[in-house]
């Protein structure tokens, strides 16, 4: 535009002829020409008619463009970090096709052809409550001192941006399901639809079309909540771009710097008070309220949270083995040992292991993420330790740190006393915590060491006194009395019935 002024001006206005006009400007006369030929000034559309005269393509370069176009068709069906580079397809074009054309060309066609192939994404407006994305973040955290990579499980719902995050140190299938049980619960209910990658935990195979043959706990799971998953195209992420950017997001905003912390549940209820702060000051796109604003109106058309929480756990087959131990991803369980050779149900959740059989849970133990460990109960072996009381001195239940250490002082003093007797009458005084619990079998043991008399009856007589000061009885206050008592009265005894019982003697 401006070099059409300035031709204009030195022809109309100062009279200069076109060489004069080509050498003060520094350009050709046959540019100086065509422009003083047009009667309106060049505009952008006018430009690319002009700039698209002429050859554009050599008879070579003509000869391999259907081939170019169909390569890089068939790569915008392919993830995106494996496609071809304009150099490979000019190698190719070399070996395979006996090109005679310049690199720089290709890679100038390639350009061209690429910028017509780009995808056109169109606007959307979500209904409220309907639909919510999910997906898997990376991220490092200072955890106990050490740089612990974490895996962060993204819920944004689509139409008011509510964001959830949460950390777990896995991606597997009780992560997963565990996410969605806390998410919901975050949102206040259940919206619609979710969209999802083609990711394993949930999806078993791939069929025709969008139609997926899906995991059985993930039915479950949209079973117990009542939403309907609907799943992206193979390699397309895109298309849930609402959640793709909170991955990103959360990262740079979130955790940087990386925040250090004793716990995940520490790291979570950070990541929890983000999320609400974001809600509180971020604005929804093309509105004037805030996505806490929008929030509040899209919880009015969840569907309602069920009365009991979703089991996120994965179900395994376990069989106990003689040392009454069941193995669970590497370590090893105790159950009771009244089920040796017995198969048993492994329920592994994000933070504990539960053990059930016909139907009842025998045995619960913290989830260990260490590998080859092992975690016993003392109270799954008393019934084995009944029968080989000496095995007690080094069962490895016995050593836990669980285990209060006046336990050990005291069964070191009764088989110093008594030999074996002494191991006998301390499994005695284990099974007692059965009918009273540790903490009250604790006390008494602590009593008794005080007189430093190391018996079973010593030992029973302080349980006995604990358990009498624990059932004193207490005078009722009158509004505690029931009010047939108070009403109940009692009448007088009446001394002349008694004289004719007796003959009128009183003594």
């Amino acid at each position: 535009m401006a070099q059409f002024h300035n031709i204009k001006f030195l022809k109309e206005v100062e009279g200069l002829s076109q060489r004069q006009i080509a050498k003060k400007l520094g350009i050709s006369r046959n540019t100086v020409s065509k422009y003083l030929k047009q009667n309106e000034a060049p505009t952008t559309m006018n430009r690319q008619i002009i700039y698209s005269k002429g050859k554009e393509y050599s008879d070579e370069t003509k000869r391999v463009l259907p081939i170019i176009d169909q390569w890089l068709k068939d790569d915008h069906k392919r993830w995106g970090k494996q496609t071809h580079t304009a150099a490979r397809i000019y190698q190719r074009l070399v070996n395979e096709y006996n090109f005679k054309g310049s690199e720089s060309n290709i890679r100038k066609v390639v350009a061209k052809r690429k910028k017509k192939l780009k995808e056109v994404f169109i606007p959307l407006d979500f209904q409220l409550g309907h639909q919510f994305q999910f997906d898997w973040g990376e991220a490092d955290i200072t955890l106990l001192g050490r740089t612990k990579r974490i895996y962060l499980f993204c819920m944004q719902l689509s139409a008011s941006r509510v964001r959830f995050v949460r950390a777990y140190l896995h991606e597997k299938q009780e992560a997963f399901l565990d996410g969605f049980v806390h998410g919901f619960e975050f949102f206040g209910g259940v919206p619609t639809e979710g969209l999802f990658d083609n990711l394993k935990t949930a999806v078993e195979k791939i069929l025709k079309g969008r139609d997926r043959l899906e995991q059985e706990s993930f039915l479950a799971l949209q079973t117990h909540y009542l939403f309907k998953a609907e799943f992206c195209n193979t390699r397309a992420g895109n298309e849930k771009g609402r959640v793709e950017g909170t991955v990103g997001y959360v990262r740079r905003n979130a955790l940087v710097p990386l925040p250090e912390v004793p716990s995940l549940d520490e790291l979570n209820k950070h990541l929890l008070d983000w999320c609400l702060k974001e809600a509180r000051q971020k604005n929804v796109p093309y509105t004037k309220e805030t996505v806490e604003q929008m929030w509040a109106k899209e919880r009015e058309y969840f569907h309602p949270l069920p009365e009991k929480r979703f089991e996120a756990c994965k179900l395994v087959s376990c069989q106990v083995n003689k040392t009454s131990l069941i193995t669970v991803d590497t370590n090893k369980y105790s159950v009771p040992c009244s089920y040796v050779g017995q198969a048993v149900w492994a329920k592994i959740f994000v933070d504990q292991v539960i053990v059930v059989a016909q139907n009842q849970v025998i045995a619960k133990h913290p989830r260990s993420y260490e590998r080859y460990q092992m975690f016993t109960i003392l109270d799954h072996y008393l019934e084995a330790l009944i029968k080989k009381p000496r095995a007690i001195r080094d069962a490895h239940a016995f050593q836990s740190s669980d285990i209060p250490e006046v336990f050990r002082r005291f069964h070191r003093k009764m088989r110093e006393q008594e030999g074996a007797i002494g191991d006998q009458k301390f499994i005695r005084l284990l099974l007692l915590h059965r009918e009273i619990g540790m903490e009250k079998l604790t006390q008494a043991l602590l009593e008794a060491e005080k007189t430093q008399i190391y018996r079973y009856e010593v030992v029973h007589k302080f349980i006995e006194r604990i358990e009498n000061n624990d059932t004193k009885t207490q005078g009722l206050t009158v509004e505690q009395t029931p009010t047939n008592l108070l009403d109940y009265k009692i009448k007088k005894s009446n001394v002349d019935q008694y004289r004719q019982l007796t003959g009128g003697q009183l003594d």
